[in-house]
């Protein structure tokens, strides 16, 4: 392995550059370098930060506790950990342009980063499988989705990425090494000249089936928001124009159809908009205008579909560049621009600093939970400050009386 991490080393890197800042070549990777190191603290502060919130507020807010945020909770985890144990490695490995910290710590933090991105990838099917069967399966969903099977899924995901990623030091593939241009430790990708078993291995059970399962979920899941929309418009438009039979006649079909009971055009989009990323309650009869209900029906129909056009965007935006690239150099002898490689690995750190708000701050429930927590912890500041300046203005009046 000492070969394996070595031989990527770096001929010239940025402190090289220093004596040499005027030739051309040099100036672009100092300017590299700063791009890529300011990039990384933003990552990094705003995935630890916001990870951080979220872990903070389902621990500490009961109402929080659901199945849905257990997986959101291993997420946030996820992410939280690899901004802290592995991004700042790769900071000072793209500022020094080599890695420092000997080959053994190459291989541990490579096996820490593979581990950590694959149980965020996995931890998204989860979430997704997780709302499919709240929204396509409601009568099911408790009986299936418990509390034990959450963490049982949890598990196996823990567990699979830990076997996936032992694979290159159990001899399949070439072993951790340091890639320069990515500024990280990770798993060493064969070329299209030797076995390229473990690459395809990798992007096939690494992207491909979980894009597979969460694309076909939200788009089920998009679908039947579609079809509950049409069914409560079509129940209303008899009902005004031919009167109490055909009224009768649509509600018996669309009862038959649906294993739920009739709600409120608005309240069935909106809540299909807040299911995509949470634990709500189904079929809350609401009472409203109708000509309210169709504006707000539209209204929650577009955001529920933009939520989910978001959440899949992101995914293939992070993830797909670099599985992609790996996949392609795995098959064709072709070297791909530094500049390239390195925005690939940094799509994929932007990915943690993304999920929590489109997991997290974006739901509507997790926000109330958000918003009762911080007042909750703005009225103990001002109780304790309260406190303290009473106890202050006793101190002084009792030594002015003494």
């Amino acid at each position: 392995m000492q070969g394996n991490v070595s031989h990527v080393l770096p001929t010239t890197n940025s402190s090289f550059c220093v004596h040499e800042y005027r030739s051309p070549n040099c100036k672009a990777s100092l300017v590299m370098v700063l791009i890529q190191t300011i990039s990384m603290c933003i990552i990094m502060l705003v995935g630890t930060l916001a990870n951080g919130v979220i872990l903070h507020c389902i621990i500490k807010q009961r109402s929080l506790r659901t199945v849905t945020n257990a997986f959101i909770f291993n997420l946030a985890a996820t992410d939280f950990l690899l901004s802290v144990l592995c991004m700042p490695f790769v900071l000072i490995s793209c500022i020094a342009g080599r890695w420092v910290f000997g080959d053994i710590f190459c291989i541990v933090t490579g096996f820490i980063l593979s581990v950590l991105c694959i149980v965020s990838i996995l931890t998204l099917v989860l979430i997704s499988i997780d709302r499919f069967m709240a929204i396509k399966r409601p009568l099911k969903y408790h009986d299936r989705i418990t509390v034990q099977n959450s963490r049982r899924m949890i598990a196996f995901v823990w567990v699979q990425a830990a076997l996936c990623s032992a694979l290159p030091a159990l001899g399949w593939g070439k072993g951790f090494a340091f890639e320069r241009e990515e500024s990280i430790c990770r798993p060493q990708f064969s070329g299209p000249t030797v076995d390229n078993g473990f690459t395809i291995f990798l992007f096939l059970t690494c992207f491909v089936v979980p894009f597979s399962i969460i694309a076909y979920t939200y788009i089920s899941i998009l679908w039947t928001a579609h079809r509950q929309f049409r069914r409560v418009h079509n129940f209303h438009k008899p009902k005004e124009s031919s009167g109490f039979a055909a009224d009768v006649s649509v509600r018996a079909k669309i009862q038959w159809f649906s294993p739920r009971p009739l709600v409120n055009t608005s309240n069935v989009c909106a809540t299909i908009a807040d299911e995509i990323t949470s634990t709500t309650n189904t079929a809350q009869i609401q009472k409203s205008r109708r000509h309210k209900n169709g504006h707000r029906s539209r209204k929650a129909k577009a955001r529920g579909f933009k939520m989910l056009l978001i959440i899949v965007a992101v995914f293939l935006i992070c993830w797909s560049p670099h599985f992609i690239l790996i996949f392609y150099a795995s098959l064709h002898k072709q070297r791909f621009p530094p500049e390239v490689k390195a925005l690939t690995a940094w799509l994929t750190f932007l990915n943690s600093a993304c999920n929590p708000f489109l997991y997290g701050f974006l739901n509507g429930k997790f926000r109330v939970g958000l918003r009762t927590f911080i007042d909750e912890q703005l009225l103990c500041c001002k109780q304790r400050n309260s406190r303290d300046k009473t106890t202050r203005v006793f101190t002084i009046r009792s030594v002015e009386k003494v």
